[in-house]
């Protein structure tokens, strides 16, 4: 299943880009996801990237379809898509990039949000839950609605075209391959498996870390907590819809094996491995 993704030209993609991290620069640098001088470099590159947009004249819809999709994707997603933008094989080089970028295009993801909450609602659709598992999926994928909500109202976005092209590009999925996106959007990256013939459910992964820091006092800031609090109702989501699919293997032996991960694993660096193991997948451009 492919992830639905837009063309648009590089050098758009690279002007909202900077526009949205300008505002979320102070929670990147607090996350410890950015440098310090992230937003004066902002600032530089993206008037000068603003004077090369003009003569390709990019249709008012256009870019407005890509200021809704960046701000209503995570900061931290975005700040790697920028990074990966001007990567010239040996590292982020943002002079190269405006330089030679000229009418080059490349792939932009939809939301994460909004495309889980439009799979949420054809798996809903289409598979036959019970009655506490369909309202389970029904709260987690009204939390999703939620999130989109404030944030379309933040910014003055109009979700509806988006999410008509979101359901377009959705509709001819199987509910398998709607599963599979969800895995996709809560990919594990594990460096190191002791056990590697057991294969791990990633929403349950996640799940089991959230709940042990969710419980902890302290260990989280407020919005730490809120973010965590989403992500593991989106975590739920794609677990209970693979487990009506019969594609949780050895429940206990996952279990077991997770806690044991976490009872030795201090609160920081679950945090972070948090961070490394679940994200979207890359669309090659």
């Amino acid at each position: 299943m492919v992830f639905p993704t837009i063309r648009v030209p590089q050098l758009l993609l690279f002007v909202e880009a900077a526009s949205l991290l300008q505002d979320s620069s102070q929670v990147l640098l607090q996350a410890g996801q950015a440098a310090a001088d992230l937003p004066e470099l902002i600032a530089a590159a993206q008037a000068r990237a603003e004077t090369q947009l003009e003569p390709l004249g990019i249709p008012a819809d256009l870019r407005a379809q890509v200021y809704g999709i960046l701000r209503l994707t995570p900061p931290q997603l975005v700040l790697a898509d920028l990074q990966d933008l001007v990567d010239n094989g040996s590292g982020p080089d943002v002079e190269a990039f405006l330089e030679q970028v000229g009418s080059a295009s490349t792939l932009l993801r939809f939301p994460p949000a909004l495309v889980g909450s439009v799979a949420l609602g054809l798996l809903l659709e289409r598979l036959d839950f019970s009655t506490e598992e369909a309202e389970a999926l029904r709260t987690n994928r009204a939390q999703l609605e939620q999130t989109l909500a404030e944030l379309a109202s933040h910014y003055a976005i109009d979700l509806e075209p988006l999410r008509t092209a979101t359901e377009i590009a959705l509709q001819p999925a199987s509910p398998e391959e709607l599963v599979q996106l969800g895995q996709d959007l809560w990919a594990v990256e594990s460096e190191a498996e002791p056990e590697p013939q057991l294969e791990l459910a990633g929403p349950l992964l996640f799940m089991m870390v959230a709940d042990h820091l969710l419980a902890m006092e302290s260990v989280l800031t407020p919005e730490q907590r809120l973010d965590l609090q989403t992500n593991r109702g989106q975590a739920e989501t794609r677990y209970l819809a693979m487990q009506k699919l019969g594609r949780i293997e050895n429940l206990a032996e996952q279990q077991a094996y997770i806690q044991a991960w976490i009872d030795q694993t201090p609160p920081a660096d679950l945090l972070r491995a948090l961070d490394q193991l679940f994200a979207v997948l890359e669309v090659g451009s």
